[in-house]
């Protein structure tokens, strides 16, 4: 089976970084996979491409208006007629579903968060099979989109890698080192976290200068963050470190991970935090609900107070250090249970099956087998 797989841009991000572990799985199954990016935006994701060995191909070197690129698109897939077209976030899901419609090519859609979209409403009936990126998010397409059951499966977009980072010894005669990765956008409420820290700092002023954020990522909210830096008298308690090419040796540096965002899907960042058995801070958004447990293995902030909540967080940590750990080992822990890289390769398995009967439907009258 032949599969072209489309993405909005090769940007830093998960649905981006999370590329190479699904091709490689759908080729391990016999498929050939396409990739296709309508934009470069950053070109963050593309080294893992390379890396990996899985050519792509760019539809231009910029975005361009909508309609010019879906003439593109169309152009490439009656060249290499696909069997499969697959899409992954909005603009390229939009972009493939036309032209499943426009070629009569099945359409198979990432969902990547519990949002709602233009593409999960108007597009909704031209995707035969929705792949939500958490069981999070197969729940709300099911509930809140009203997509029938059978058009929906899940595939977890996180794989653990072997990691024996040890989860942190730290104590409170130490600065402790908050960070999170991600783009800087305002998605990720990171704004929040930088008016939590400046209210730590004033409520608690015996660990002002304990305490240390930085953030991992570039994105067009930048200037806001540096603004907001020095408006708190910040510049040095938090760092904006830019773009990583090695996020586990930035991970490594931290005792406490952080995820204050306003969606998420799966949230790979957090669940690679937590590999390194590292407890995570975060908003109860996507699979973060199931995965960050208060106590167990991490903290929860409360999304209309997030300042407030970081605070009282940072509080807790400080008058309890033996906390961090507890819960580093315990999401370590959790990650071994549910991401393995068999339970990776057993959910590609099963929508493989799928995507077979998809393009290969049983004569009328026979049940498939």
């Amino acid at each position: 089976m032949k599969i072209h797989y489309i993405v909005t841009s090769l940007e830093t991000g998960g649905a981006e970084f999370a590329i190479p572990d699904i091709v490689k799985t759908l080729e391990q199954f016999g498929h050939q996979v396409d990739v296709t990016a309508c934009e470069p935006r950053d070109m963050g994701a593309a080294p893992h491409l390379e890396q990996a060995g899985i050519p792509y191909h760019l539809l231009d070197s910029r975005r361009r208006s909508f309609f010019l690129t879906l003439i593109r698109l169309l152009r490439l897939l009656r060249r290499n007629r696909p069997d499969i077209i697959w899409t992954s976030l909005s603009r390229a899901t939009l972009l493939g579903q036309l032209a499943g419609a426009l070629l009569n090519i099945p359409v198979v859609s990432w969902k990547n968060s519990a949002s709602i979209r233009f593409t999960t409403t108007v597009g909704r009936r031209i995707t035969r099979l929705w792949v939500a990126d958490s069981a999070y998010v197969a729940r709300f397409l099911r509930e809140k989109m009203n997509i029938p059951p059978e058009k929906i499966t899940s595939w977890p977009l996180y794989v653990a890698a072997p990691e024996n980072h040890p989860a942190p010894d730290w104590n409170d005669g130490t600065p402790l080192h908050i960070g999170s990765t991600g783009r800087l956008h305002e998605v990720k409420n990171y704004p929040l976290l930088i008016e939590g820290l400046a209210l730590f700092r004033a409520r608690h002023p015996q660990w002002a200068d304990l305490v240390h954020l930085s953030f991992a990522g570039d994105g067009p909210q930048r200037p806001e963050l540096e603004a907001l830096i020095r408006q708190h008298g910040l510049e040095n308690h938090v760092s904006l470190k830019g773009f990583q090419t090695d996020v586990p040796a930035f991970l490594r540096t931290l005792q406490l991970y952080a995820q204050p965002s306003r969606y998420e899907g799966m949230c790979l960042a957090a669940h690679e935090a937590m590999n390194m058995s590292l407890p995570v801070v975060a908003t109860p958004v996507g699979e973060m609900r199931n995965s960050v447990q208060p106590d167990q293995t991490g903290f929860l902030l409360q999304p209309d107070r997030i300042p407030e909540t970081f605070c009282n967080t940072l509080a807790e940590i400080f008058q309890n250090p033996a906390l961090l750990n507890d819960y580093g080992k315990a999401a370590k822990r959790y990650i071994e249970q549910h991401y393995s890289r068999e339970a990776f390769t057993q959910r590609c398995g099963n929508i493989v099956e799928k995507l077979e009967r998809m393009t290969n439907p049983q004569p009328s009258g026979k049940a498939p087998s």
